[in-house]
């Protein structure tokens, strides 16, 4: 049977979105007869990795339900400390004296993660996943986080067998996970301090959210033996960006939202359009093979010839629909004088962008830990993953109009091309 690996990007408090589209697709598995075997994470997808990996024995029903129960569990407090508060002002001396420069007065992030380390120990049970690693019920569980010290995306690979090769794109390395290596990953930079990894030796260092280098490990997860993949995505892959508003003058907000965009929503939907790429002009068929010359050139540099890999994708029908939600919650529920309920939203959601609703939504779905934002996600996941399997009767596909792109006229020249330059880096 095909090996399936699920593929979980990084995006903060969006992560229950995640868990809410696994909740469906994991019982979905199930009663097709199949399973998750490979999981690959970055950021928060990491944690969401960790979570899968250990409760992979367990029915599919109780794996779903473990997902619901830890998202529902989570609050603001378990995951950053209060940033207004008694340390306060100690916290804003420290920052000026980062920008200045002032010895003993240095900030490494503007937000303190320490109960997060705490969360996941209650979140993860670390036992389980080696467990369920050591007796090949999960073929890998990989975490990606990004190094400071040689500026390259690592997979920390828990698994029976050798990790992958490492190549120019990332570097892998074997490890029995542990919590350093999830927060590792979602070390959001300037929010969240680096995080100092000890374990393996060989891979000791300070380590940033992985998502500044990769956040969709589709690449890993195929690596590792994929031959399906899941993967779960915050934004539609083919949707257009609005129009720009004349003569508006961007503000900070605006500028970051931009940036967020690229560098953590916009790497999935550039990943699956190469995975789309490989299946269109590379992957062998098993009526006419592949091209001679790809073949040659994988062999060559010693890699199997290129896979015609199948895929089940969930993600929202509408560009923004996060942003948007997270937007609504928090009018809901911190506007106006109702932000007296929690002064750090009220703070956050000004810094954010003060009364620009568009960007500063899409900021702030990053960072709500609100419990009504939480719910929301969750079913909004939940609904995504039952459209999916809706429009596929048969869970998998392998086309790229599955994906969002109406036509192949529309996106094999793009995809062609991004594929052959990332061909021509290996």
């Amino acid at each position: 049977m095909p090996q399936i690996g699920l593929v979980l990007p990084g995006g903060g408090a969006r992560g229950a979105y995640e868990a809410g589209a696994l909740s469906v697709l994991i019982p979905a598995l199930e009663a097709r007869g199949e399973r998750v075997e490979i999981v690959c994470g970055t950021s928060v997808g990491g944690i969401n990795a960790a979570v899968a990996g250990a409760v992979a024995a367990k029915p599919a029903a109780e794996q779903a339900e473990t997902f619901l129960e830890h998202w529902r569990s989570v609050r603001k407090s378990s995951v950053i400390s209060p940033v207004i508060g008694v340390g306060t002002g100690l916290g804003l001396l420290r920052l000026a004296g980062e920008v200045l420069e002032l010895p003993g007065m240095r900030a490494a992030s503007v937000l303190d993660p320490s109960p997060l380390a705490r969360s996941l120990e209650r979140w993860i049970d670390w036992d389980a996943l080696h467990a369920n690693v050591a007796c090949g019920l999960m073929h890998a569980v990989c975490v990606v986080a990004t190094s400071l010290e040689r500026g390259l995306p690592v997979g920390f690979v828990e698994s029976a067998a050798a990790p992958p090769r490492s190549d120019r794109e990332i570097h892998y390395v074997h490890t029995r996970l542990e919590g350093q290596h999830v927060r590792a990953s979602a070390a959001i930079p300037m929010l969240f301090p680096p995080v100092e990894v000890t374990a393996p030796l060989g891979a000791s260092g300070h380590y940033v959210d992985g998502a500044t280098r990769l956040n969709a490990p589709i690449a890993p997860a195929l690596a590792l033996g994929a031959e399906r993949v899941i993967v779960v995505g915050y934004e539609p892959l083919a949707a257009e960006r609005p129009a720009a508003v004349p003569g508006r003058l961007p503000r900070l907000a605006d500028v970051a939202a931009n940036a967020l965009d690229g560098l953590l929503l916009d790497q999935v939907a550039h990943d699956v359009r190469r995975m789309l790429a490989v299946n269109a002009f590379f992957a062998e068929s098993p009526t006419t093979g592949t091209s001679r010359a790809a073949r040659a050139y994988r062999e060559a540099h010693g890699r199997p010839p290129y896979r015609r890999i199948s895929y089940a994708l969930v993600a929202p029908s509408r560009r923004g629909e996060i942003g948007a939600l997270a937007e609504a919650v928090f009018q809901e529920r911190y506007g106006g004088l109702r932000g007296l309920r929690s002064p750090d939203f009220a703070l956050l959601a000004r810094l954010l962008g003060g009364g620009r609703a568009q960007s500063r939504g899409e900021l702030l779905s990053f960072v709500l830990f609100d419990e009504v934002f939480i719910e929301r996600l969750l079913q909004a996941g939940r609904a995504d993953a039952k459209r999916w399997l809706a429009d596929h009767p048969g869970f998998w596909s392998a086309d790229a109009a599955a994906a969002g792109f109406e036509t192949a006229d529309q996106s094999t020249d793009t995809i062609a091309l991004d594929e052959f330059r990332a061909l021509r880096r290996r």
